[in-house]
């Protein structure tokens, strides 16, 4: 497999540093870390690109504080500069994720995300008779730092990027080697990179076709019921012997009966909201509702955020489910 290197150049280069800069600030613009790095912009980008080509780059601190969306996450925020840095890498970087991920795969990638993911697994969900659902035994906590570490050095051979990539793998863990933090750009393309060699074991090596992955939660189909059965235990002894990980119990079912998929319950003729969904959809509105009343957001406010929490529902048959829900609110109808 051919690597890639001389690239701190182009990480560490100028316009690719505002782009960062511009992409880090989408955010949260008006935050105080970004107007104050905000002073002085150009001279603490190049501060930054000195930092990132002499390999003296260390990433800060994280601050920590715990969401319950749809379960209890520790979430970690470091802070502006290297959200700036990681953005700065994953632009040049990014295409070479890419380049190993397979059509299968829809987490973190251009023209992908949770909406195609569902929507493939509905068209695979039309034809076959059974589905085997996997995912990992707390996934982000347990990817292992050796194993990520060897597996961009098969991708990277830039001592320099590959030494500011351990830096940042080596800047949090939860156990002794282990664990990547949630918040972190780049954890989204070391997360949904470590499944990669797992991808192409299940296409190439048990030539299993009709297969969805969204990071770590897998879908698999097929008409055999024993194949996917025996796919399972060869899934669970790749993913403890060469990643490290620990799989869930699987759910090998008929597809008939549906698949819970990424809040969705995907049958072969629909997509359905799952329960635990639709009460996060109705607890999200009702506290865009208070914040509504109590004059922190305008009707136009308001409007937009109601209808960014709704767009991914769109796919579903829930048109009576969100009539409802919006009849009951402030304005009695959806707003748009």
């Amino acid at each position: 497999m051919r690597r890639s290197g001389n690239l701190i150049e182009a990480v560490a280069e100028l316009d690719n540093l505002k782009l960062a800069y511009t992409k880090a600030c989408r955010a949260k613009p008006l935050s105080r870390d970004s107007l104050e790095f905000r002073c002085n912009l150009d001279t603490r980008l190049i501060e930054l690109g000195d930092a990132l080509r002499s390999g003296t780059y260390v990433p800060g601190p994280y601050r920590f504080f715990t969401i319950y969306d749809p379960k209890e996450r520790l979430i970690s925020a470091v802070a502006f500069r290297d959200r700036v840095a990681q953005h700065a890498l994953m632009n040049v970087l990014d295409p070479l994720f890419e380049r190993v991920q397979i059509h299968h795969s829809y987490a973190c990638r251009r023209n992908k995300g949770m909406q195609a993911a569902v929507l493939a697994a509905f068209h695979h969900a039309k034809s076959q008779k059974w589905f085997l659902k996997l995912d990992v035994r707390k996934y982000f906590d347990s990817i292992d730092h050796a194993v990520l570490a060897s597996q961009l050095e098969h991708r990277i051979k830039d001592r320099y990027i590959l030494s500011v990539l351990d830096s940042i793998i080596e800047s949090y863990e939860t156990s002794p080697g282990r664990g990547l933090p949630i918040g972190n750009l780049t954890s989204q393309y070391f997360a949904n990179h470590y499944l990669s060699g797992l991808d192409h074991y299940i296409l190439e090596g048990l030539h299993i076709s009709r297969y969805v992955r969204y990071m770590d939660d897998m879908i698999l189909l097929a008409d055999s019921k024993g194949e996917l059965g025996d796919a399972s235990i060869r899934i669970a002894d790749y993913a403890g012997y060469c990643l490290k990980l620990i799989v869930k119990p699987p759910i090998l079912n008929r597809t008939v009966a549906g698949i819970p998929f990424c809040g969705f319950l995907v049958k072969p003729h629909g997509i359905f909201l799952m329960e635990k969904t639709r009460r996060r959809f109705k607890n999200s509105q009702r506290a865009l509702t208070y914040s509504f009343l109590r004059g922190d957001l305008s009707p136009e406010q308001y409007a937009d955020r109601a209808l960014a929490s709704s767009s991914h529902l769109g796919i579903a048959r829930a048109q009576r489910f969100r009539y409802a829900v919006y009849r009951q609110g402030f304005f009695g109808h959806e707003p748009g």
